[in-house]
């Protein structure tokens, strides 16, 4: 084959172009600091290298937004878990003040002031949201815990029980006529979680025993309830009597003298029981199912539907027919990890905390209107000369009202060393949600740390995968352009002589 000049100039030309190309190859990747700039360089770099940036993508989603997101929840949980359990703290010290039986007129005093602002305290850092969101109400992240503001909607409240919430509640009758006739006597009762219930509406109560109890009043019928096809359990629906406690004679003397009684105190949100009635009950494994209604409630009253089966009549609505109040919010951290965030609000935020603050406020009240009346006793007492015959009539009066402070005295006494042993329950149940939040967090940290050495790993093999060598291409670039500079000097060289020189 003859090698002419052209062939000779064409091989020449295409070389300093590959040679250029090359050179413009490693002049981008220098000034990219990439690998490749387009997939077609490198179909096996593209393909890990999308890999490996879908993975970094996701883990720095887990790592820096979804943990800290849940590290942030679990902190404004923990603390507000912890104001609660510094004003249970607080409500404890006002209870050992009041179990003292030394107590003055101002003593009561300053223990009901405190134990009121106490009470107003209570929920109100159950309201606590992060980002927005309620953190205590499960999935009902837009709702608040409590009424932020007084309202007027009728719920009907569908609340269970079993024996162990049955409450034992000292009454003192006053009677300013004789002596003998003030007493004290325990009456068992269910305390609602709920006072200032529903005028002219009964609660309705299902309870359920082993076999027909016999108490008088009480209609019912053996059901099988576990679908065995055996009849085992006898279910008895009672409507208590509906007594106001302002009526005369009040519920509570009304349960003291009829052993069968079953009275509902609306003011109060009491379920009081006769002695049948309690021993009955005492005996019972069954749960017992109370429903009734409240329309009016207060400023930091807690929403039912983040506790019950209810329903709110007011707006047609329905709440934990289907499902429980409780729910778990869990966040994704990782790939087929979760952990949970959330604390429910059954968890600390306990109604009977301020139900029991309810208590010895009226007691507290009770003692100082019946303080006042003694005092006043005592006064005409001592105005009358001694030759007046109706100051033996008074004297009478005040023996009694003298009976009835020692056994009202005896009665606040009692409910407050009862409201300590309460108040540390509270605060085990508080610390129990502390703990189960600080476990999550410890967890969280763990997860965290592991996410970051897995972030810096996946790191580091994208940049191997994708990035140069920065000196070893600008050395290969400056290779390039001499090898470029000198297929330029020496192909001109070549090209000045042709066969035409030497004809």
């Amino acid at each position: 084959m003859r090698i002419t000049n052209r062939i000779i100039q064409n091989n020449s030309l295409t070389n300093i172009n590959n040679n250029k190309v090359l050179q413009d190859n490693l002049s981008t990747q220098l000034a990219t600091e990439k690998k490749i700039s387009r997939p077609s360089e490198d179909p096996i770099i593209a393909l890990r290298s999308l890999r490996l940036r879908t993975s970094v993508n996701q883990t720095e989603q887990y790592r820096e937004k979804n943990a800290e997101d849940a590290e942030s929840w679990l902190k404004v949980t923990e603390d507000s878990i912890n104001t609660l359990s510094e004003i249970i703290t607080d409500i404890r010290k006002q209870y050992v003040k009041g179990a003292s039986d030394t107590l003055t007129t101002a003593d009561r005093r300053i223990i009901l002031e405190d134990l009121q602002s106490l009470s107003a305290e209570i929920y109100n850092t159950g309201n606590a949201d992060f980002a927005g969101r309620s953190i205590f109400t499960g999935y009902r992240t837009s709702s608040s815990l409590t009424f932020k503001d007084a309202e007027t909607t009728d719920y009907t409240i569908y609340e269970k029980f079993t024996k162990d919430n049955l409450d034992t509640i000292n009454y003192v009758h006053k009677d300013s006529t004789s002596e003998t006739n003030v007493y004290r006597k325990d009456i068992t009762r269910f305390r609602l979680s709920y006072d200032t219930l529903k005028d002219g509406e009964n609660a309705s109560l299902t309870l359920t025993f082993p076999s027909d109890p016999g108490l008088g009043g009480v209609t019912g019928s053996m059901q099988d309830l576990d679908g065995d096809g055996t009849a085992e359990t006898f279910v008895a629906n009672i409507t208590p009597t509906m007594i106001s406690k302002t009526a005369s004679p009040d519920p509570y003397e009304t349960v003291c003298g009829d052993d069968d009684a079953v009275v509902f105190v609306p003011e109060t949100g009491e379920i009081l029981f006769g002695t049948s009635f309690s021993n009955a009950l005492g005996g019972s494994e069954t749960e017992m199912t109370v429903s009734y209604s409240k329309d009016s409630w207060y400023k930091g009253d807690l929403r039912p539907e983040h506790y019950f089966k209810c329903k709110d009549n007011t707006n047609d609505l329905e709440y934990n027919f289907t499902s429980a109040p409780e729910a778990e919010i869990c966040y994704n951290i990782g790939v087929n990890q979760s952990i949970r965030i959330n604390t429910n609000a059954s968890e600390c935020f306990n109604h009977d905390i301020a139900r029991d603050i309810t208590d010895i406020i009226d007691t507290i009240k009770d003692i100082e209107m019946w303080e006042t009346e003694l005092t006043k006793l005592k006064d005409d007492y001592k105005a009358l000369p001694e030759s007046d015959p109706g100051r033996a009539a008074l004297k009478t009066q005040i023996d009694a009202m003298e009976k009835t402070m020692t056994f009202a005295n005896k009665k606040l006494s009692d409910m407050c060393a009862k409201g300590i042993t309460k108040a540390e329950g509270y605060l085990k149940r508080n610390n129990l949600a502390l703990t189960n939040c600080g476990t999550r967090s410890k967890r969280l940290e763990l997860i965290q740390n592991r996410l970051d050495t897995q972030l810096d790993t996946l790191k580091e093999l994208k940049s191997e995968n994708e990035d140069v060598d920065m000196a070893e291409t600008a050395v290969k670039l400056s290779s390039a352009q001499v090898a470029y500079d000198a297929s330029l000097m020496s192909t001109s060289k070549i090209l000045n002589q042709s066969l035409l020189n030497y004809l």
